[in-house]
């Protein structure tokens, strides 16, 4: 067998392959880091995104109808270094639309508004391209609770695996 016929026989065993656990572990598929907001071009408000911070990444989150979430800056040390020295914590501020279920059966949404949060990176990695991936969890982890929720709370805490409240 050479390596085209192969490649055609990897390619039709993934093809029939069952993907249904994939697919029903999350019903409604999530964009991820666009600049072209899914949900802002359905909802008929502005969904260009410029780049907050040149030197950072877009890390963005939809599920393209009811939300969009949108890493606000590059993280910063926290508390803030100018108070308390070298920290090895640092906080990232997302900022988050999600619509409103309308009580009345004439509209299927009742409106929007554009919230904050904003989290604590506990342990967060040293290296640029690890922490990009730290905060890409992070969004994921937001971005579900987003799918589930009304809103976010303001604080949360994160630790690489789980995100939590702060009280």
């Amino acid at each position: 067998m050479g390596i085209s016929a192969f490649r055609l026989h990897l390619f039709s065993r993934l093809l029939s392959l069952d993907h249904s656990e994939e697919t029903s572990a999350r019903a409604v598929p999530l964009y991820r880091n666009f600049k072209l907001c899914p949900h802002c071009e359905k909802t008929g408000g502005p969904f260009l995104f410029g780049l907050r911070n040149e030197s950072y990444p877009v890390i963005s989150r939809s599920d393209g109808t009811s939300f969009h979430l949108i890493l606000g800056d590059r993280p910063i040390s926290y508390p803030d270094g100018r108070t308390s020295g070298r920290t090895a914590m640092k906080s990232v501020g997302f900022w988050y639309v999600r619509e409103k279920e309308a009580r009345s059966r004439d509209s299927m949404w009742a409106g929007a508004a554009t919230e904050s949060v904003v989290v604590i990176l506990r342990r967060p990695p040293r290296a640029d391209a690890a922490l990009a991936d730290h905060i890409e969890t992070l969004a994921d982890l937001l971005a579900e609770k987003l799918s589930k929720l009304e809103e976010l709370a303001r604080l949360y805490e994160f630790n690489g695996h789980r995100v939590q409240p702060v009280a």
